[in-house]
C-alpha cells in the first residue's frame, strides 16, 4: 500500500484532490495534505510518502523549495508531481531537473491526472523491484564471498603448496581481497572445542551452535583487538584456523595473546572450553599447509597436558585465561614480582611444575640447569627494572648450589618461591602499586578513546605486559578492559546524542567505532536502545 502527500495553498484544489480523485484505485490508502512547503516537508520527513503532488507556487515556502530540500534527505526519495500554471514553465523546467516525474497544468483535468498517477505509481513499483532485485544481489555477493574465502583458506592450509598454481591462487586472493597473505609473513594458529564429540554425541545441534559461537568470538575478538590483517576458516576436522599477519618479531607476542585472549572469550562467552595449537614462528603462504600440520601436532599435546590453554610448537603452554599468568614468559614473571602480592606469587607458582614439564627434560641436573636459567633472566630483567643486584643476583654460585641440594620438583619449586619472594620485597619499595597502573591506564582510557585502543597498546603505554593489565583491571575493577572501555565510549555518545548536530554515524566514529552498524547494536546492548531510540525518548528530533 501507498501514502501521497497534497500541497497546495488554495482549501478547495487540495480538499478537491483529496475527496474526488480515486486514490484507491491505484493502492494509495492515505492521502496527506498540507497548505504550504512549510508544513508539507515535516509531514514528509515524519511520513514519508511515496507520492507528492505539490503546486509549484505558494506563499511562503514554495512547492519548487519544498522538494529542493527534500534532496538533501539521503535516505527519502520520494516520486513527485507539480502543478503549474500555463505561465511556469521556466518553473516546471527547474522542478523537471531537480528529479520531479511529471506536472499537470491548472485547471486540473481528473483524466489526465489519473494517466499521470498510474504512471507514477507504475514507477514507484518498478523501483521498488529494481531495489529489491538489487538487494538480493547485494545479498547473495555478501553471502558467497565469505564462503568462497573459506573454500580457498581451507584449500592452502589442508593442501601442499603446488608453485604450478601459484599464479590462479594469487589471483583469486586478490579478487577476495586477501591479497596479503601472498605478501606478508603469517603466524597460524588453530583453535578446536575440547570435548567436541561428547557435545556432538548428546545433541548435534548443540555441537553447530557451539562451532558457530567459537568462530564468532574469536572473529569479534581478532576485529577489535588485533590491529593486523587476518582471515578465518573451518578445516574439514570442525577446527577453527586463524590466519594472522605477522611481519615484525614483537607481533608474534601479540599474536600469542591474542590467541589466548581467544580461549578466555570462548570459556566466557560460549561457555565451553577450547584449546588452541600456534606455529608461532612466522612464514610466508607457500608455508601455510606446512604451518597447519604443526599447529595441529602440537594441539594433541592436550591429551597430555590437558586442555583449555594454548601450545605452540616450541613446546609452550599457556592458560586460556588471559589473567592467569604464564611462567614461562620472563615478561610476565617480572610484572608479577613487581606488582602481585605474595598470595599471587605463590598461586603462580602452581604452575611450576607444569612449567618444568613443559621443557621436556629427564635428567635432575639438566632441570636443575635449566631453572637456574630461568631464574637468573627473571635476575637480570629485575635488574634492568631497578633492583639492585643482592644476594640472590650477584652470587650465581650461591643460587646455583642453593638449587643443586634439591632433586624434586616440589622442593625446587618451594626454592624458586623463596627467590621470587625476596625479588617482590625489594620490588614493593621502589615500584608503581597496582592501583597507579590502573589510574595511569584510565588517564590513557579517558583521553583517547576514540583512538583504536588494545589492550597491547595500553599495557606497552603503562609498561606492564597485556596479561597483568588485564588481570588488574578484572582485580580493581571488576570488569575487563575492554568493559571499561565501552563504557567510557557508550557514556560520552550519550552525550553527544543530546546534541541534535551529531549524526549517528558521526559519533560512531568519534567514540572510537568505525562501523556505525556494530555501535548501534552495541549501544542497544548497553543501553536498551538504539541511539535513534534515545533521542527520541529524551524528546531530541531524529536527525
Amino acid at each position: 500500500m501507498l501514502r501521497a502527500l497534497i500541497v497546495d495553498d488554495e482549501f478547495e484544489i487540495r480538499e478537491g484532490l483529496r475527496n474526488r480523485f480515486p486514490w484507491d484505485t491505484y493502492g494509495i490508502n492515505e492521502v496527506l495534505v498540507a497548505d504550504d512547503g512549510d508544513t508539507a516537508l515535516k509531514i514528509a520527513l515524519d511520513q514519508r510518502p511515496d507520492l507528492i503532488v505539490t503546486d509549484i507556487k505558494m506563499n511562503r515556502m514554495s512547492g519548487l523549495e519544498f522538494l529542493r530540500s527534500l534532496l538533501a534527505v539521503e535516505d527519502y526519495k520520494p516520486e513527485s508531481i507539480v502543478v503549474s500554471g500555463y505561465d511556469d514553465f521556466e518553473l516546471v523546467k527547474q522542478a523537471m531537473q531537480i528529479g520531479v516525474l511529471d506536472y499537470i497544468l491548472k485547471p486540473i483535468n481528473l483524466e489526465e491526472l489519473n494517466q499521470i498517477v498510474r504512471k507514477t505509481v507504475d514507477h514507484i513499483h518498478k523501483k521498488r523491484m529494481d531495489e529489491h532485485n538489487e538487494q538480493q544481489l547485494i545479498n547473495q555477493v555478501r553471502f558467497a564471498i565469505p564462503k568462497m574465502r573459506e573454500e580457498l583458506l581451507r584449500e592452502m592450509v589442508e593442501q601442499e603448496y603446488d608453485p604450478y598454481r601459484e599464479a590462479r591462487r594469487r589471483h583469486r586472493l586478490q579478487t577476495l581481497n586477501l591479497e596479503w597473505i601472498a605478501d606478508q609473513h603469517m603466524v597460524l594458529v588453530v583453535v578446536e572445542a575440547d570435548d567436541l564429540k561428547a557435545i556432538e554425541n548428546r545433541n548435534i545441534r548443540e555441537r553447530d551452535l557451539v562451532l558457530f559461537g567459537i568462530g564468532n568470538v574469536v572473529n569479534q575478538t581478532l576485529e577489535e583487538e588485533y590491529p593486523y590483517p587476518y582471515a578465518l576458516c573451518m578445516d574439514s576436522s570442525n577446527r577453527w584456523v586463524v590466519i594472522l599477519s605477522c611481519g615484525q618479531t614483537d607481533q608474534a607476542e601479540l599474536c600469542s595473546g591474542m590467541a589466548q585472549l581467544c580461549i578466555q572469550r570462548i570459556n566466557d562467552f560460549v561457555k565451553v572450553k577450547a584449546s588452541a595449537g600456534m606455529r608461532s614462528t612466522p612464514c610466508t603462504y607457500e608455508n601455510l599447509n606446512e604451518m597447519f600440520a604443526e599447529a595441529i601436532n602440537v594441539l594433541e599435546q592436550k591429551a597430555v597436558y590437558g586442555g583449555n590453554r594454548l601450545f605452540t610448537e616450541q613446546g609452550h603452554f599457556y592458560e586460556g585465561d588471559s589473567t592467569e599468568l604464564s611462567l614461562g614468559e620472563p615478561e610476565e614473571v617480572l610484572d608479577l614480582v613487581k606488582y602481585g602480592s605474595d598470595e599471587e606469587i605463590t598461586a603462580a607458582m602452581d604452575r611450576f611444575v607444569e612449567m618444568v614439564q613443559g621443557w621436556r627434560l629427564s635428567q635432575l641436573r639438566d632441570i636443575q640447569q635449566k631453572i637456574f636459567e630461568w631464574l637468573f633472566e627473571v635476575f637480570r630483567r629485575s635488574a634492568a627494572a631497578g633492583i639492585p643486584n643482592k644476594n640472590w643476583g650477584s652470587n650465581p654460585i650461591a643460587v646455583w648450589e642453593q638449587l643443586e641440594q634439591y632433586d624434586t620438583l616440589q622442593s625446587l619449586r618451594e626454592q624458586t618461591e623463596i627467590f621470587l619472594h625476596a625479588i617482590a620485597a625489594d620490588f614493593r619499595k621502589l615500584s608503581a602499586t597496582p592501583s597507579q597502573i590502573v589510574f595511569e591506564a584510565e588517564k590513557i582510557l579517558q583521553r583517547d578513546y576514540a583512538e583504536s585502543l588494545t589492550l597491547q597498546s595500553v599495557a606497552m603505554a603503562v609498561h606492564v605486559t597485556p596479561v597483568w593489565l588485564s588481570k588488574l583491571f578484572k582485580k580493581e575493577k571488576r570488569k575487563t578492559f575492554l568493559e571499561y572501555l565501552t563504557e567510557i565510549r557508550i557514556m560520552k555518545a550519550k552525550e553527544m546524542l543530546g546534541d541534535i548536530k551529531y549524526k549517528v554515524y558521526q559519533i560512531s566514529f568519534q567514540v572510537g567505532y568505525k562501523d556505525p552498524v556494530h555501535f548501534s547494536k552495541l549501544f542497544k546492548k548497553q543501553v536498551g536502545c538504539t541511539p535513534k531510540e534515545y533521542r527520541r525518548q529524551r524528546g531530541i528530533a531524529e536527525e
